[in-house]
């Protein structure tokens, strides 16, 4: 049931903080696993065989240890072949209120800085509008391009809602 969980309503949705990275072996699909081998493996120990208690825990854990490093590693290997840090960064920046600190303007890209994880990020931008925007100056990061933040003006943002 955690992992039908998991794949629904994905990882992130169970995390309380979610100003931290998410931890690869702490997470719904890792305690899926762990119980989906404790459990193939404990139950028929435990009702086929005349070997003491702790033995059958013994092994069940081993087995559920086993099955986390094979969850681990397929998604290693297999699923996320391929897939870029940076794009996840810039897909999860994307609305996230910044500060400029280079002024913005129509010919010219200046800089913002935000907060990501605890970290104060500074990177590249340009404006969506032809307005100059100010040192100072509230912003929204609409998307990423090539390393660039195209942002838009904080009270324009704040209109459309």
């Amino acid at each position: 049931m955690l992992a039908v969980f998991a794949m629904l309503n994905g990882v992130g949705v169970a995390r309380r903080k979610r100003g931290r990275a998410p931890s690869a072996f702490f997470n719904l699909p890792a305690v899926a696993a762990f119980a989906i081998g404790f459990g193939a493996a404990g139950y028929p120990l435990a009702s086929r065989t005349r070997l003491p208690v702790w033995g059958i825990l013994l092994i069940a854990v081993a087995a559920g240890a086993l099955a986390i490093s094979g969850m681990i590693t397929l998604l290693a290997q297999w699923a996320f072949r391929g897939a870029s840090a940076s794009t996840a960064d810039e897909e999860e920046i994307q609305g996230q209120l910044a500060t400029v600190t280079r002024e913005i303007t129509a010919s010219i890209p200046g800089e913002i800085s935000y907060e990501s994880l605890g970290k104060e990020m500074k990177v590249p931008a340009r404006g969506l509008s032809p307005k100059s925007l100010v040192i100072g100056a509230d912003v929204v990061i609409d998307r990423i391009e090539n390393g660039v933040a195209f942002v838009e003006e904080w009270a324009v943002v704040e209109q459309r809602l």
